[in-house]
């Protein structure tokens, strides 16, 4: 069950990764969207959260090794997904970044996602 795990979160962080970094003003809409309208995505969030739990359940893994990035990558979704749900006027922390600014955020992240993804792959692999 792990290893299946491993594998969805790995092309999951890789395929998610490179469209932020190859669709970045799609993603920067995305993101204006749901600062303007919070209620449009709370069923994306539940997902989200669903999705985060899920890989807790299945690989709650705590080691000094790649497989804990899987384990932080659930956590992290259902840290996120608990707070927008609970706070979605946080997300209004952003409204007054400029475009330029969220942009490269976004990119940086996609590039930080789909090496994450790659190295999990090839990890995955390979051992």
């Amino acid at each position: 069950m792990q290893g299946i795990i491993t594998h969805v979160v790995a092309w999951l962080l890789l395929i998610l990764g490179l469209s932020y970094t190859v669709n970045t003003v799609m993603w920067l809409q995305v993101v204006r969207d749901a600062m303007a309208e919070p209620a449009r995505y709370f069923f994306m969030v539940i997902l989200t959260l669903v999705l985060g739990l899920a890989i807790i359940a299945g690989h709650n893994i705590w080691v000094a090794d790649w497989p804990v990035v899987v384990t932080l990558f659930g956590w992290i979704l259902v840290a996120k997904s608990t707070m927008f749900l609970l706070f979605p006027q946080v997300i209004g922390i952003f409204t007054d970044w400029p475009d330029r600014f969220m942009v490269t955020w976004i990119r940086a992240g996609g590039l930080l996602l789909a090496l994450l993804g790659a190295i999990l792959i090839y990890r995955s692999m390979s051992g």
